[in-house]
């Protein structure tokens, strides 16, 4: 998803464009379970205005979210939805596990980095599912046989790899002693075997009843956590296509379905990003259908404009920090009398209070402006780009130092 840095920007677009406060979205804002949804309906609020006059949530007594008055003055409706995993509880309970197992460790004079664990789960229609420890049987577990006789044998022989699989939980835990932090894996546990368990299908099938309002109506439905809009399935699993295909047949009032899966891309040698990957699905059998032309302009939608990030999760809320403020390269310029330095503005204000450091964030060993053999001569603010996740900068000038005489100094010809 996007910084909070960038969701400042961008919620104050999204209400110049409405002409008024948006509460509901600034309350969802303000909740770990709600965050990611809001900053979803709102960068496809800030997309819809390229393909239209854009209006949001016009009937008082409940409507989609959006309606766009397109170029041929047709107007449609786009719905926003966003997934979160289906099993994210256990998912979360699966990290939290692993902690208490560190931590045990650690406490039994072993290193906690060592442990591991590999995650089974009790196969259905819609995955496999895990069953684990809840938080109030935490002490029980970690007092158990399995994992008492576990770490006894550990601490007999540190060298030697060990691992058990738990009697009455879906896991198993791993010492290895060549580890240095490795988590482990499991199986995923979204994999629907039925198309009815399928995230897509559910959602649509609830949307379809939610309003009943005339003219073309797409549901936009993005996530950056879910890997139900992914088309790599497990054998006989249920693809993204084949469910909407089911939901349609059952629907006539949804006209199409746009998919965004926000995912890590290669770039460059060994580089990753974030990308959305955007996905049409037209419903043959709606009510009302857009025309070719019309299809034309809505496929221009377009989810990239934003640089986006980590995800955020259901229960957590980012550290305050560089983690949520926007950010940016530290890029050097050489000249025959010295040079410029450019320092995103947000990470000299971190280092000016002493939270951070210039070495903690970028590499210096080839800075030779801040040898001591430079100062500066001027600086300047040069404006920075919310979209592209970018700060304003803080530009100084350097010029070699001549007025030092204690020791002799030349300019590099």
């Amino acid at each position: 998803m996007i910084k909070e840095g960038q969701v400042v920007e961008l919620l104050k677009r999204c209400e110049d464009i409405t002409g008024r406060r948006l509460e509901q979205v600034r309350g969802n804002l303000s909740r770990a379970e709600s965050r990611s949804a809001a900053i979803w309906e709102l960068i496809v609020l800030d997309a819809s205005t390229e393909i239209g006059a854009v209006e949001y949530e016009p009937y008082a007594d409940g409507s989609p979210d959006i309606r766009v008055t397109l170029p041929s003055g047709e107007k449609i409706w786009i719905e926003v939805a966003f997934l979160y995993p289906r099993f994210w509880k256990e998912e979360r309970q699966s990290f939290e596990v692993l902690q208490w197992l560190r931590e045990e460790a650690v406490r039994r004079g072993v290193d906690g980095f060592k442990i591991s664990c590999t995650f089974d789960g009790i196969a259905s229609l819609s995955g496999y599912v895990r069953k684990l420890p809840l938080q109030q049987d935490k002490n029980g577990f970690l007092k158990s046989e399995a994992v008492s006789s576990f770490f006894s044998r550990v601490l007999v022989n540190k060298s030697e790899k060990s691992s058990f699989t738990h009697p009455d939980y879906t896991l198993a835990v791993t010492y290895s002693p060549e580890s240095n932090g490795g988590g482990g894996g499991g199986l995923v546990q979204e994999a629907p075997k039925h198309y009815k368990e399928h995230a897509l299908y559910r959602i649509v099938k609830t949307k379809a009843r939610q309003h009943d309002v005339p003219g073309v109506r797409f549901l936009c439905i993005g996530t950056d956590q879910s890997n139900a809009l992914s088309d790599f399935v497990a054998p006989n699993g249920i693809t993204p296509a084949h469910a909407l295909s089911y939901s349609f047949k059952e629907t006539s009032a949804v006209s199409g379905v746009i998919t965004v899966n926000i995912e890590s891309r290669m770039q460059g040698i060994g580089g990753l990003t974030k990308g959305a990957r955007a996905n049409i699905y037209y419903n043959e059998n709606a009510k009302e259908r857009p025309s070719s032309p019309d299809m034309e302009v809505i496929s221009r939608l377009n989810f990239n404009r934003w640089k986006y990030h980590y995800p955020l999760t259901k229960y957590d809320t980012p550290s305050s920090g560089l983690s949520r403020k926007l950010g940016g390269k530290l890029t050097v310029s050489t000249s025959k009398k010295g040079g410029a330095l450019k320092i995103p503005s947000t990470v000299l204000l971190e280092v000016l209070a002493g939270r951070t450091s210039l070495e903690q964030e970028y590499d210096l060993s080839c800075l030779h402006l801040l040898s001591g053999d430079y100062h500066i001569t001027s600086s300047s603010i040069e404006a920075g780009s919310p979209e592209a996740g970018e700060a304003p900068c803080v530009v100084f000038e350097f010029e070699l130092d001549f007025d030092a005489v204690f020791e002799r100094t030349k300019l590099s010809k």
